[in-house]
């Protein structure tokens, strides 16, 4: 096509963007046509498109495409994940750009891909998967929109991490529990009440209580909790966007009794969520981390690798030897299959050798 001719005539749209042949044109300042949307589509599509092409085109001197096609994906994807899940995927990605600065996108081979794991996570190979997961959505995405023909993820292996076997004694759990309370002591040997505590001790209670994920107990609602039914309806914000997969856990009187306590907590009204701080949000989970990490240095435990995600391996785990078949532990968990829920509990449960040796007997002459 021709290059761009200034309006004789206003048409409403905007700068350098044209109808033609049924479909709506930006002209870039280099002169190349890129079609944008149909007409049919509306100017709304069209809109979009615009903004999406004038991300990528933007020259910046000293710097490759990555990082706008990066910005392009992100406002494209990050909708679609849950909202517990979408700030990390966007620092993540952020991350990624942030590295990648001066890359052209067609530059990223494997190599680049294993430089960019290993060089920001030597040692991690959880975060590894992570990014790793990342950069192949991105690049799947890339190749469907022609910015390359490959995926450099495809070619690029990691190390599986060793499935996580870390569990809470009872012992150290209860010590954890109580110096939720406390602070360290004063000169004078007196210790004082920590004023989150009594909340945390609820959040703690009710993560082993009910076997749920940590992310469920902090945005448990009381409108969550049927009494007529007598039962909680959780519905796991990790799986609500795929299998939906949820749980209704009935209100035993221990639960019952932390919820009671839980509700004379500040904020005692307009109370929305049962794990709380004092302006009536829900904790958040670095609020969450932090009184755990304080009360297991208060408990003298900083040394174990304790987390609050243990909590909930401890209680299924508990809950197996306590004689609960697999069946009953993967409803309990919300599991999709249940080979995770066997994983996860091998995991934490050492077997015991049945077979019992004697010395052998000397042979008579």
């Amino acid at each position: 096509m021709n290059a761009a001719r200034r309006r004789k005539h206003p048409d409403g749209l905007p700068n350098r963007v044209y109808a033609r042949d049924g479909s709506f044109y930006w002209v870039r300042p280099d002169n190349k046509w890129i079609r944008l949307a149909r007409v049919a589509e509306g100017e709304n599509r069209m809109l979009e498109r615009l903004v999406e092409e004038k991300k990528l085109f933007d020259p910046v001197i000293g710097r490759g495409n990555l990082p706008r096609i990066i910005d392009v994906y992100i406002e494209a994807h990050a909708k679609n994940y849950a909202d517990t899940y979408r700030d990390t995927w966007v620092w993540l990605g952020e991350s990624i750009k942030k590295y990648f600065r001066d890359w052209n996108v067609e530059q990223v081979d494997p190599q680049a891909v294993e430089d960019f794991l290993v060089q920001n996570w030597p040692d991690k190979l959880r975060s590894q998967q992570a990014a790793k997961g990342w950069l192949s959505g991105f690049f799947s995405w890339c190749v469907r929109k022609k910015h390359v023909y490959v995926n450099p993820c495809r070619e690029v292996k990691i190390k599986k991490p060793k499935t996580r076997d870390v569990y809470i004694p009872d012992t150290d759990f209860l010590a954890i529990r109580e110096a939720l309370m406390m602070t360290l002591p004063r000169e004078h040997g007196h210790s004082a009440k920590v004023p989150t505590g009594p909340m945390m001790q609820c959040f703690v209670d009710l993560c082993y209580l009910t076997c749920q994920r940590s992310t469920e107990i902090r945005l448990l609602e009381w409108d969550q909790i049927d009494r007529e039914a007598g039962v909680i309806h959780f519905v796991p914000t990790k799986t609500e966007e795929s299998s939906g997969e949820a749980v209704d856990w009935p209100i035993t009187p221990d639960i019952d009794a932390v919820l009671a306590r839980a509700k004379l907590l500040e904020p005692a009204f307009g109370q929305k969520y049962v794990i709380r701080d004092k302006k009536g949000n829900p904790k958040t989970e670095s609020s969450c981390r932090s009184a755990w990490n304080g009360a297991k240095e208060r408990a003298k435990l900083e040394s174990k690798p304790y987390t609050i995600k243990d909590i909930r391996a401890k209680a299924m785990t508990d809950a197996k030897r306590a004689g609960y078949d697999i069946d009953a532990l993967q409803v309990a968990g919300a599991h999709t299959d249940r080979a995770t829920t066997e994983i996860y509990i091998k995991s934490r449960e050492v077997p015991v050798s049945k077979v019992l040796l004697h010395l052998p007997a000397k042979k008579s002459a």
